[in-house]
C-alpha cells in the first residue's frame, strides 16, 4: 500500500500512450526539411526532458542554424497538435485519479510539454480538473533538474517524504532523486524496465493499472 500525499504525474508515457506519436513528430520533422533521419531510439532517447532544449542533440544539424531550428520546432508542434488527442490514455488512469482524488490526495503534473500544449491536451481529454497544479518546460528547467518538484513542494506544503513521482523516463526518476523525493517508474512509456531500474526508483511497475492496484 502505498501511503504519499502529494503525487506527481509525468504525462507522456505515465498517464497518456503518447510516446510513438512524439518519435514520429521528431522524424516527420525531419523528413519535411530535408535532414537525416533519425532512429525511433534516438527520438525516444530525449522524451521526458525540454524538446526545445534537447532536441539540437539529436539532430546536429538545427545547430546554429536558429532559422532552421524555428521551422523544425514548428512542424514538430503542430504534428503532434494533429494526432496527439488520437492517442489513449492508458488503462485504469482514470480509475487511479479518481481513488486518489477521493482520498484527498493531491495530484499534480511535471511535464516537458510546453505550456500551451498540455493546457491543450487536458482540455481535450477532459482531465484537467484532477490537477491542483502543473508544471511545464516553459516555466522550470528541463528534466532532471528538480525545479518543477521543488516548485510543486512548496506550493503544496507537502513534505518530501510524503511526496512520490511517477514517470516512464530515467529523467523522471533522476529528477525525483535530485529533489530528494522517491519515484515510481512505469516500463510501458519510453524506456524499458531494464533502462528505469538502473535507476534505482522506490517502485517499478509495469504499468499504471498496477499503481491502482497498489492503492487498492
Amino acid at each position: 500500500m502505498l501511503n504519499y500525499d502529494l503525487y506527481i504525474f509525468d504525462w507522456d508515457g505515465t498517464l497518456m500512450n503518447t510516446t510513438q506519436t512524439i518519435v514520429d513528430g521528431t522524424t516527420h520533422a525531419c523528413k519535411v526539411l530535408g535532414l537525416n533521419v533519425i532512429s525511433d531510439d534516438l527520438a525516444r532517447s530525449i522524451i521526458g526532458k525540454s524538446f526545445i532544449e534537447v532536441v539540437t542533440d539529436i539532430v546536429p544539424e538545427l545547430r546554429g542554424n536558429p532559422e532552421l531550428f524555428q521551422k523544425f520546432v514548428a512542424i514538430y508542434e503542430q504534428y503532434l497538435n494533429d494526432h496527439t488527442l488520437d492517442n489513449p490514455v492508458f488503462m485504469h488512469v482514470k480509475e487511479t485519479l479518481d481513488k486518489l482524488t477521493a482520498e484527498g490526495k493531491f495530484l499534480t503534473i511535471a511535464t516537458g510539454r510546453s505550456r500551451a500544449m498540455l493546457d491543450d491536451i487536458l482540455a481535450g481529454t477532459g482531465y484537467g480538473h484532477y490537477f491542483m497544479l502543473t508544471k511545464t518546460a516553459c516555466e522550470c528547467f528541463s528534466k532532471p533538474h528538480p525545479q518543477m518538484i521543488e516548485e510543486i513542494l512548496e506550493f503544496t506544503g507537502v513534505a518530501k517524504a510524503k511526496a512520490v513521482m511517477i514517470g516512464d523516463t530515467s529523467h523522471d526518476i533522476q529528477m525525483a532523486h535530485n529533489a530528494g523525493i522517491d519515484a515510481i517508474g512505469v516500463s510501458h512509456g519510453a524506456q524499458d524496465h531494464a533502462e528505469l531500474a538502473a535507476c534505482n526508483p522506490r517502485y517499478l511497475l509495469n504499468n499504471i493499472s498496477e499503481l491502482y492496484a497498489l492503492l487498492a
